[in-house]
């Protein structure tokens, strides 16, 4: 699924996603709807250059939502030649977040879908948050034009 998710989190967008581990908590990137997230080590490398130059300043949260953007526009060939295209789906992206200080695997699992849920198990948790189908295929990445090829 692709994971625009992480714009549209149960918390908000306050980068929990990215909080490590401890002895005595189990964080949402551990969980079983998180274990398919990739990369998020270069949001910390990101975070790690921003602090250099301007210390205190760029939360992690926003810099997910501005990677999360730039992820889209990218995959729908916002870029071309290394450049951005006025026709791309780049879109303005408010800052200011404050990153999260509390990461919970529990409220990933009862929040999120599982990344191996099924049809219809997606559908009814989908439903559950008041969407529907058109939106599970917008937020899984599907491009609703695809026609099945039979094997």
């Amino acid at each position: 699924m692709l994971r625009v998710k992480l714009n549209l989190h149960y918390q908000g967008c306050e980068g929990s996603v990215l909080i490590n581990s401890t002895e005595g908590n189990k964080a949402e990137k551990d969980a079983k709807p998180n274990l398919t997230l990739d990369a998020l080590d270069i949001i910390d490398d990101i975070k790690e250059e921003l602090e250099k130059k301007c210390p205190g300043t760029v939360s992690c949260a926003d810099i997910l939502a501005i990677a999360a953007r730039d992820a889209v526009s990218l995959a729908t060939k916002g870029v071309t030649k290394g450049q951005w295209t006025k026709d791309g789906n780049l879109y303005q992206v408010e800052t200011g977040r404050r990153d999260g200080r509390v990461s919970g695997a529990k409220e990933a699992v009862n929040n999120l879908p599982d990344p191996f849920d099924g049809i219809r198990k997606l559908t009814k948790r989908f439903a559950s948050k008041g969407l529907d189908l058109k939106d599970l295929v917008v937020l899984s990445g599907i491009d609703p034009n695809m026609h099945a090829v039979p094997t």
